[in-house]
């Protein structure tokens, strides 16, 4: 890690060259795996618990956003085109839309459900 600090260092002396900035990239990426590296083994088990419990409020953050939407979606198509059906033959007819089978409702509002 410090050998690598001090070729950095060292590199402030010669000229910017295209081939100075690349060899100078590339040692910052090793700079950079070496601290990974060091951070992945030094962590204790209480900052890995955090980091998987943070992985799974995220998760779930991102699953509840998309069902949220797909339900606004099919509330939308049920209110403007087909109110004679219930959301659960509307969330069907979507899945069988989005599989690219033929569907009783046009496509025109399954782009914009919108009126």
């Amino acid at each position: 890690m410090d050998a690598i600090k001090a070729e950095i260092e060292k590199l402030s002396v010669f000229r910017d060259t295209p081939f100075l900035r690349e060899f100078r990239r590339q040692l910052e990426g090793e700079k950079s795996v070496i601290l990974a590296n060091i951070s992945k083994f030094t962590r204790s088990k209480e900052s890995i618990e955090k980091e998987r419990l943070e992985t799974l409020f995220q998760a779930n953050r991102n699953r509840s956003s998309k069902n949220k939407r797909n339900w606004n979606y099919v509330k939308s198509l049920q209110e403007n085109y087909r109110p004679d059906l219930s959301a659960k033959d509307i969330r069907s007819l979507l899945k069988k839309h989005r599989e690219g089978l033929e569907t009783d409702i046009p496509d025109v509002a399954w782009r914009n459900p919108s009126p």
